[in-house]
């Protein structure tokens, strides 16, 4: 882990003022020779990251910056997207450590079964996206990116958020808020320094686009980051990217259907339902969401015994008071 800005890509943007159809962008090119990362690394980078903030150790809420809870950026936006999402069901971990509730997403069989069956065409469109990266970002020291080598995801740029978010009242009327600290991956900057998300669209940015699913986990991903730019590459059926455009992250709740207040106030009484639950140290936790029971049905809460939530190690805890 390397901390500071340093290593972070720049945006590219010579694409963006090219007309339309006059450039073509072949997504295919290398998946061949791609180098994803292995497997999932839970939550410890982000618990490297507090530790390297924190390195004479003291008190953990201190080195969270009073957060009540932990976890990936990831995690936020399913939770706050069930809302709309009819399709993906979600199962959360949680423990608490110290007064501190960490939190991390475990894969549903649906999720399971879909990955080993996955077909060579979903495993190529999901390749398209780090390669349109590959096209669009370059270092410091480079006047335009290096396309040449294999594209990799084993190097990534992210950053660490604080938020609060308000409480359930209805279930914690003696608190206000809650504190989150969480990290996102993030694909660039622009020559400012602000953050630029990159996405891939199959054809225009359409009024389907708008009320979708889609558009709701764009704006999520990126708010909750302060990305306030989106940069589209259009692509062909077959990853041909031949136009680019931009959208403003602030300005895409007044262009869609979906109703962002009513995201974060699910996600409010989920997290709500976990702290009230997780009173003592040591306590754990899973929440599932099954989207077949709908919104108030199919959210389930059970304790477990916390050998089954040990994402959080003791070589980390003992650091801490």
């Amino acid at each position: 882990m390397q901390l500071g800005r340093m290593r972070a890509k720049n945006f590219y943007d010579r694409h963006l003022f090219l007309r339309p159809n006059s450039f073509s962008l072949d997504l295919n090119v290398g998946f061949e020779t791609f180098d994803p990362k292995d497997g999932d690394e839970g939550i410890d980078m982000l618990l490297e990251w507090i530790r390297r903030m924190s390195p004479d150790g003291g008190r953990l809420k201190k080195a969270v910056h009073e957060a009540d809870f932990v976890c990936w950026r990831g995690l936020l936006t399913k939770i706050s997207s069930s809302v709309y999402n009819k399709e993906e069901g979600w199962i959360v971990r949680a423990i608490r450590r110290k007064d501190v509730i960490f939190m991390m997403e475990e894969k549903t069989e649906t999720a399971k079964r879909r990955e080993a069956n996955q077909t060579e065409m979903a495993k190529r469109m999901s390749y398209w996206g780090h390669k349109f990266e590959h096209y669009v970002t370059k270092d410091d020291d480079m006047e335009e990116p290096d396309t040449t080598g294999p594209v990799t995801t084993k190097e990534e740029y992210a950053v660490v958020c604080r938020n609060d978010l308000l409480t359930d009242s209805r279930l914690q009327p003696d608190r206000r808020s809650l504190g989150i600290l969480y990290s996102g991956e993030v694909d660039c900057l622009d020559k400012y320094g602000n953050l630029i998300e990159l996405k891939t669209q199959k054809g225009p940015t359409n009024a389907y686009f708008w009320s979708s699913h889609k558009s709701l986990k764009w704006w999520l991903q990126s708010s909750l980051v302060n990305a306030d730019t989106i940069v589209v590459g259009h692509r062909s059926a077959d990853g041909k990217v031949e136009a680019l455009s931009t959208i403003k992250t602030r300005e895409m709740p007044q262009r869609c259907s979906w109703n962002f207040r009513a995201c974060f106030d699910f996600t409010s009484t989920i997290l709500t339902h976990i702290y009230n639950c997780l009173e003592r140290e040591g306590d754990a936790c899973v929440v599932e969401f099954n989207t077949e029971l709908g919104l108030h049905k199919g959210v389930k809460l059970r304790r477990t015994s916390a050998d089954t939530c040990d994402f959080v190690s003791q070589s980390f805890l003992e650091k801490y008071t």
